[in-house]
């Protein structure tokens, strides 16, 4: 058949211009007026790494430094980085233009996976069509349908725009193209196919956790619908090529970040917290497994639609399990409707193929409602994101401009910013903040503890101005921005916006948002004193600030020397100055395996104070210079190992696989000559 007549190539452009006529603004805008979501976060991750590659194993500008891979899994930023580096965009714009392509190639990349396994490009394509323009959730869920606003509005786009769930529409764009290229590889039995399908595999969890999880589920749904003899050795290929695949992203989640992350996420909430209960939730969502196996085994249900109703069946009980019954099952549950919905609709399209086998008199005015709901639905969908992606001028917000004015003035200083301008300042100036980032990967909590304590003041009474003030001196804080009432700043975070008032230096006004100055004698991260000065004991919460009061005395000492911070790149540290024998240096830069601390090329001891932050014992007098290096320690070293092994091994395979089918493939075409 030419090429031209065959029926996937036609079909996925119309899925994917039809999205694309749906988010079509998309592609052309910049910044979204939506300036309250996290979106700002990804913007800067990208930025940052545009304009620092290769230079990102440590990353200084979030949460008193964190390991970069830490900050939030890499693959959308990475993708806007590349897209803004080679088209010379700004990376807002790269941003949306990679978002609009993955918004667009969902519905396409589900008809994929759907024919794969059906083997009916029709009937893909009518799932693609009503993954496109249906938002199952807002039937199921009420709370869903009151927040979306209509039964007939874009779910996926208004998780996109209105809360910056980016990160989980994308993974789930992908998703479907690891499941394609897992059921291949079960198929070739190849090595090209194996790693490809351990490649499609890995870019799901870089992209997004909860994307990782839906892919957990439907690889486990996907393997216990398969029936038929070798299942044992379909798992064993299963679980090689998922190991492959972890191999192959281990350099960007490591262990220690996939803990981080599972640990702040249940502490994000009480009702995230893994409980024994969760055991009884686990024990009954597989019981229902169980059954509903049992069941569509018992309806001779085809394979692939035993597979669509098990992913479903999943999803739904993370999802509707928390909106109808109030059980949590996994952190954040609110965050898998999207993969319900792909779940719900791949099994309510082909359920209704096995129907219309059956009842064929139904076929017609259900092919015409159908066809009407498509058409009604296209309308409302875009008249929905017309209203829902509207462009801003960033340079009139005030988190721009608090941005800028920290990039001409105090580029190289840590200082504090409130609530939506924590997501922003980074996408414009490289100035350090207090926190920023995404918290699901922080590893030392001082800075959220001290960000909350100084923006609430609960408990505080009468000494909220001094607690605060220990804080900035205790983390390195050179200024403190505050936005009033009438600011654009979303959030207001501050209880007492007025407690700098007379009592600190203002250094901008700009209407209700205000720029103060912390006093220093000299402002530093690092400070030389003596061991007992040090910070005693861990803090309880923002408000105990009572062990600090040493330890910022010791930074104030008028006769204290004065230390010297140079960054030659965003893993180097270079101190110096004068000290005395037997001298600690506090360095406000949180402490990891990873950093190493030389003086004159010889080692010296790196340790963790009580609040998380570095030390170093530099055992020299005088002009001293001491070297902070972070090679990511021992875990960071061997995940390189590995992931340049499973890099050059499955290079290797596939070309031994190559060379070793050539002569199987030479014998076949001369038994097929029919000279």
């Amino acid at each position: 058949m030419p090429g031209w007549r065959r029926p996937i190539p036609w079909l996925s452009a119309v899925l994917f211009v039809l999205n694309a006529a749906i988010a079509w603004r998309l592609f052309h805008v910049e910044y979204l007026s939506q300036t309250g979501t996290g979106v700002g976060v990804i913007i800067a991750y990208a930025r940052y790494a545009r304009d620092y590659w290769p230079d990102l194993g440590w990353c200084r500008f979030w949460y008193a430094g964190l390991p970069f891979q830490n900050a939030y899994v890499p693959g959308l930023p990475l993708a806007a980085a590349v897209l803004s580096g080679l088209a010379h965009l700004s990376t807002g714009r790269a941003f949306y233009i990679v978002l609009a392509c993955m918004y667009c190639l969902g519905p396409v990349t589900l008809f994929w996976m759907a024919f794969r396994l059906t083997h009916s490009a029709s009937w893909s394509f009518y799932a693609g069509l009503l993954y496109s323009l249906v938002s199952p959730s807002a039937f199921l869920v009420r709370e869903i349908r009151l927040d979306l606003g209509s039964l007939f509005w874009d779910q996926r786009l208004h998780s996109m725009c209105g809360y910056a769930d980016n990160q989980n529409v994308a993974a789930l764009t992908l998703l479907p193209l690891a499941i394609l290229a897992l059921d291949v590889a079960l198929e070739k039995r190849s090595p090209i196919y194996y790693v490809a399908a351990a490649v499609a595999l890995a870019a799901v969890p870089l992209t997004n956790w909860p994307g990782a999880i839906a892919l957990t589920f439907a690889v486990l749904a996907y393997g216990l619908s398969q029936a038929g003899p070798g299942r044992l050795r379909d798992w064993l290929r299963i679980a090689a090529i998922g190991a492959l695949a972890y191999a192959l992203a281990v350099a960007w989640i490591p262990p220690s970040t996939v803990i981080a992350t599972q640990a702040d996420t249940q502490g994000f909430a009480q009702i995230n917290r893994f409980t024994p209960h969760h055991l009884i939730y686990a024990a009954a969502l597989a019981a229902g497994a169980w059954m509903l196996l049992r069941l569509t085994a018992a309806a001779r249900a085809p394979q692939y639609l035993r597979f669509f109703l098990l992913f479903f069946y999943f999803m739904a009980g993370i999802t509707l399990g928390w909106y109808w019954l109030g059980v949590t099952l996994l952190a954040q549950p609110h965050r898998f409707h999207l993969a319900m919905e792909m779940g719900f609709t791949l099994s309510m399209v082909f359920a209704t193929r096995l129907l219309l086998q059956r009842w064929t008199a139904l076929r017609r005015p259900i092919a015409v409602a159908f066809a009407i709901l498509c058409i009604f639905q296209f309308v409302e969908y875009r008249s929905y994101a017309r209203r829902l992606i509207r462009g801003i001028d960033i340079t009139q917000t005030s988190e721009y401009k608090t941005a800028r004015w920290f990039d001409r003035h105090m580029r190289d200083s840590r200082v504090m910013v409130p609530g939506s301008t924590t997501f922003w300042l980074n996408a414009f100036t490289d100035t350090p903040q207090l926190t920023g980032c995404c918290p699901q990967g922080v590893l030392n909590q001082t800075a959220r503890v001290a960000d909350y304590g100084i923006m609430t003041d609960l408990t505080a009474e009468n000494r909220a101005f001094e607690n605060s003030l220990l804080w900035f001196k205790a983390l390195g804080i050179r200024a403190v921005a505050v936005s009033g009432p009438r600011s654009t700043e979303v959030y207001k975070p501050f209880h007492h916006p007025l407690k700098f008032e007379g009592r600190l230096p203002v250094l901008w006004r700009d209407g209700d948002d205000i720029i103060y100055e912390v006093p220093w004698r000299y402002y530093s991260i690092a400070h030389a004193m003596e061991p007992q000065d040090l910070v005693q004991r861990t803090l309880r919460h923002g408000v105990d600030t009572e062990p600090l009061i040493p330890y910022v005395a010791a930074i104030d000492q008028p006769d204290a020397p004065e230390l010297q911070v140079r960054w030659p790149d965003n893993e180097t540290m270079v101190i110096t100055g004068n000290l005395k024998q037997g001298q600690i240096v506090s360095v406000q830069e949180n402490a990891h395996p990873g950093w190493r601390a030389t003086v004159d090329g010889a080692p010296r001891r790196v340790f963790a104070d009580k609040l998380g932050l570095l030390a170093v014992a530099p055992d020299c007098s005088g002009n001293c210079k001491i070297t902070l290096h972070y090679d990511g320690g021992m875990e960071m070293r061997a995940a390189h190992w590995i992931n340049r092994a499973a890099i050059g091994g499955s290079l290797l395979w596939i070309l031994l696989g190559a060379f070793r089918n050539r002569p199987k493939r030479a014998s076949e075409a001369l038994q097929g000559d029919p000279a």
